[in-house]
């Protein structure tokens, strides 16, 4: 029974890998993309200043964000994430890197919750729970410096065990958090659109505000879109179950194969869901961080698979060399590294390089334990890479030799090959080779030797129970029939660590209306001016078949969709003081009779119907905001009118 729960709920070290590179590397995407209007909306220049992000903000959402309302510090924070996702990327101080991202993902989500969607909620949450997992296992700075590997840069290590699952509390909890998103969705897609006429995908793909082109154009096949939309529910209940089933197989002769099966069916199934969203709807970071969740169930077998090495589809305790019956290849010959012993940096460097570049059977050597490399190092000043042939390499093109060694890698090989980066590498290497000394002194204060710790603690797996608790109670208490019925001492852990989460994308049922807005501005001279600039008041104005072009991207599609529907004025109230103080301030200083004195928030929106009839057209104000006391009564149009 042990075995079946380490193989179904135990997570292979290169699937950790893979995972970490993929958290790191959205991280610093999502702020790529938030960078672009920091400004606008996370300081007190924005659309919500502290004063109105006070009155919107859950009391138990903590912000760091919110200490300031100046554009220097978002930056300043902003910079620190960026700094923490790329050290979480090649692992380095992994724990702490993850712990620093976290804190300020969380942070930066409470600074405004108006622009937040699924996916944010998701990459906040893996966050969370890849504190409780050894992330550095492999590929990292910190699997390549291990205090055992300093004096045998050969001995056994963690990397030389791709057969052994990683099994903890973490593991079996993170396993069910993946999987919630795609159970509890399903549970809540409750509407008839859904159960009943299986309409749900012809009403996502009819939001004009959503749909690609692709999702446009299969909006002639609604016979196909029916069959969809029992598919994402099939999947979507199906999927975990077939991730999970083998723990319950009970013959042990047939348990790899039966695993095997269904977990690659299943992470198909869920998988074919988000390449489906990418071609159809915009819906950001969303599917690229769903894959990243599923990349922590990609099993052993598959990397093994990958990497060539027979009898890979169970598990195993120890390195094996047979596997049901059948002997396991030889590793096959590759590079070694030889570097100059009394050079402290050089060591540390030759391992980091064979941790993220070559197999892990990949030998580092002293080059002066043979006489002939001895004697080319000391000629040329320079490491020596052996290839597998035997033939040695220095400087640079050892270096290049490395990328070569790996498919994943040898795109790079190539660049590097491309002139004049091999001069440029050449002038490196002498340079380095020429300031040992510094470099030596600087790897000794970056790069130190530390104890990787994989094994779980008790605190940390009692941590992690009671954290699976919470998720748990989370997603069960916000079913139909329980909403509303939450205890505190479920919420309140739950919003202060950002973990907690609701997966209703387009649930219970997906909207039935596009809507665009329409911003419109009086000048005190008179003049009427279109404030939104994609948009446009004028009755000849058309708009496109797909709206989404009109606002930018997909953060501000949802925040204009929260000044729609948001229940607080302050969320209207704090964009209408924005548009006023861009207009009269920020860009320029207008004259008095440029100045704008009153805004108009509309919204035009049409109403999807399965008749195959023109949409319904219906126009709304949602605001009239007036930037200075004098224009309190005035008005852009007439309502009767417009």
């Amino acid at each position: 029974m042990l075995e079946r729960i380490r193989t179904v709920f135990g997570i292979d070290p290169r699937s950790l890998a893979l995972f970490r590179v993929m958290l790191g590397g959205l991280i610093l995407l999502d702020l790529a993309l938030r960078s672009r209007n920091l400004s606008t909306y996370y300081t007190d220049l924005g659309v919500l200043p502290r004063d109105a992000w006070g009155e919107l903000a859950h009391r138990w959402h903590i912000s760091l964000h919110a200490a300031s309302g100046e554009w220097w510090w978002q930056a300043l924070l902003f910079t620190i994430a960026a700094i923490a996702a790329i050290a979480l990327m090649v692992g380095y101080r992994t724990r702490l890197a993850n712990f620093v991202s976290l804190v300020l993902l969380g942070s930066l989500m409470n600074r405004n919750g108006l622009l937040l969607q699924g996916g944010d909620l998701l990459l906040v949450v893996m966050c969370f729970w890849g504190l409780f997992l050894p992330l550095g296992m492999r590929f990292s700075f910190d699997a390549a410096l291990q205090p055992a590997l300093r004096d045998e840069p050969n001995a056994p290590r963690l990397a030389t065990r791709p057969y052994t699952p990683y099994l903890s509390v973490a593991t079996v909890a993170v396993t069910f958090q993946v999987l919630y998103l795609y159970f509890f969705t399903a549970l809540l897609k409750t509407g008839g659109a859904w159960r009943d006429s299986f309409d749900a995908a012809f009403y996502a793909l009819s939001l004009q505000h959503f749909a690609t082109p692709i999702g446009q154009f299969l909006l002639g096949a609604p016979w196909l879109l029916k069959g969809a939309t029992v598919y994402v529910l099939f999947a979507e209940f199906v999927g975990p179950a077939l991730i999970l089933i083998a723990v319950l197989w009970w013959k042990k002769d047939s348990f790899a194969r039966v695993f095997a099966t269904s977990r690659l069916i299943g992470l198909a199934l869920l998988a074919s869901l988000h390449v489906a969203f990418i071609l159809m709807l915009h819906i950001g970071l969303f599917p690229l961080i769903d894959f990243m969740s599923l990349s922590l169930l990609v099993p052993g077998f598959v990397w093994a698979y990958l990497q060539g090495e027979r009898g890979s589809h169970v598990w195993q305790d120890a390195p094996a060399t047979r596997v049901d019956g059948v002997p396991l290849a030889d590793p096959a010959p590759t590079v070694t590294l030889h570097y100059d012993i009394d050079c402290g940096f050089c060591l540390k460097m030759c391992l980091i390089l064979r941790e993220f570049l070559l197999p892990a059977h990949a030998r580092v050597v002293p080059a002066q334990d043979d006489p002939v490399i001895g004697e080319i190092l000391e000629r040329e000043n320079s490491w020596v890479v052996t290839d597998p042939a035997g033939t040695p390499h220095v400087h640079w093109d050892a270096m290049r030799l490395l990328f070569k060694q790996n498919l994943a890698w040898r795109p790079v090989y190539w660049l590097l090959s491309v002139p004049p980066l091999p001069w440029l590498g050449h002038r490196l290497y002498r340079t380095i080779a020429e300031n040992r000394q510094g470099v030596s002194r600087f790897t000794a204060r970056w790069l130190p030797w530390q104890e990787l710790r994989t094994t779980p603690t008790l605190i940390g797996s009692a941590l992690a129970l009671y954290a699976f608790y919470i998720v748990t109670a989370y997603n069960v208490y916000g079913l139909p029939g329980l909403r509303g019925n939450m205890p505190a001492h479920v919420e309140r852990p739950a919003r202060y660590a950002r973990i907690d989460q609701r997966w209703d994308m387009f649930a219970p049922y997906p909207l039935t209306t596009s809507s665009y807005p329409i911003v419109t501005g009086l000048l005190r001279n008179g003049e009427r001016v279109e404030l939104f600039e994609t948009t446009s008041s004028d009755a000849n104005w058309e708009p496109p078949e797909r709206f989404f072009p009109l606002f930018g991207d997909y953060r501000t599609r949802k925040y204009m969709g929260r000044v729609d529907s948001h229940k607080n004025n302050a969320v209207r109230r704090g964009y209408g003081s924005w548009i006023c103080r861009k207009y009269n301030k920020l860009d320029s200083e207008p004259t008095r009779d440029e100045q704008l004195g009153v805004v108009e928030i509309w919204f035009v929106k049409l109403r999807t119907n399965t008749a195959g009839t023109p949409k319904e057209e219906t126009r709304r104000m949602a605001w009239r905001h007036w930037c200075f006391p004098e224009f309190r009564n005035r008005k852009v149009f007439d309502e009767d009118v417009y």
